[in-house]
C-alpha cells in the first residue's frame, strides 16, 4: 500500500503559507449539488458546506479564506494560514524563500518516513502533516459538515473522502492563477477531471 503522506513536501510543516485545497465528496458522488447552465445549485448538504467553510475563520485565528468554491462532488479552497496580511506579505515571503520548485514524491532510495522530519538524534517522529494547523482545519471543517448534516437528517452520509489535496502557493503568480481557477470552475465543469459524467 502506498503510504498516503509520502507527496507531501517534506520540507514545509503546513502550519504557515497559503494552500490550494481539494476536498472531494465521498466516493466522488455528487452529494453538494448541480450544475447547469454555468451555475451551481446546491443541495441542503452542499448549503452545510459553505456555512461551514465561511465559519473556519471564526474558529482558527489568523486564517483565512480568500475563495472558494463548491462543486457537485469536491470543493476547493485557499486557505491562508499566515495572519492577517495573507496575500501580499505571505506571498511576498514564500517567493522570495528558497525552496525547491517541486513536491515530486520523495526519491525511494532516500532514507525517509513520507512527510515525517527525520528527527535528530534522540528526538521523537512527529508527523508535521496530522499535526499541522492545515490538516487540523480540513479535520474540522469536514467534522462540522458531517455534524449539522447528522443534526439536519441529510441522508447522504458518510459524506468525505477521507483525504485531501492541497498544493502550497509560492508566489503571486501562483495564487492569481488558482483565483481564477476557482472563480471560473463552475463555468469549465464540462471538462472538469472531477466531471466523471
Amino acid at each position: 500500500m502506498v503510504d498516503r503522506h509520502m507527496f507531501r513536501a517534506e520540507w514545509h510543516d503546513y502550519n504557515d503559507g497559503i494552500f490550494f485545497v481539494t476536498v472531494c465528496a465521498k466516493d466522488k458522488k455528487h452529494l453538494f449539488g448541480t450544475i447547469s447552465n454555468d451555475e451551481m445549485h446546491k443541495t441542503a448538504l452542499g448549503a452545510i458546506v459553505e456555512e461551514c467553510i465561511q465559519a473556519i475563520p471564526a474558529h482558527h485565528p489568523q486564517v483565512n479564506i480568500p475563495n472558494y468554491v463548491i462543486m457537485p462532488n469536491h470543493i476547493h479552497l485557499i486557505i491562508a494560514t499566515v495572519g492577517t496580511r495573507y496575500i501580499a506579505s505571505a506571498t511576498a515571503k514564500l517567493a522570495k524563500a528558497e525552496i525547491p520548485e517541486t513536491t515530486e514524491p520523495i526519491n525511494p532510495l532516500k532514507p525517509s518516513i513520507g512527510c515525517l522530519k527525520p528527527p535528530a538524534h534522540g528526538e521523537p517522529i512527529i508527523d508535521y502533516h496530522h499535526n499541522s494547523r492545515l490538516a487540523v482545519i480540513i479535520g474540522s471543517l469536514k467534522a462540522a459538515v458531517t455534524r449539522i448534516a447528522r443534526t439536519r437528517c441529510i441522508a447522504s452520509l458518510p459524506c468525505w473522502q477521507s483525504r485531501f489535496h492541497e498544493h502550497i502557493i509560492r508566489n503571486q503568480r501562483a495564487f492569481d492563477n488558482i483565483m481564477d481557477y476557482i472563480d471560473n470552475n463552475v463555468a469549465r465543469w464540462e471538462q472538469d477531471c472531477f466531471n466523471l459524467k
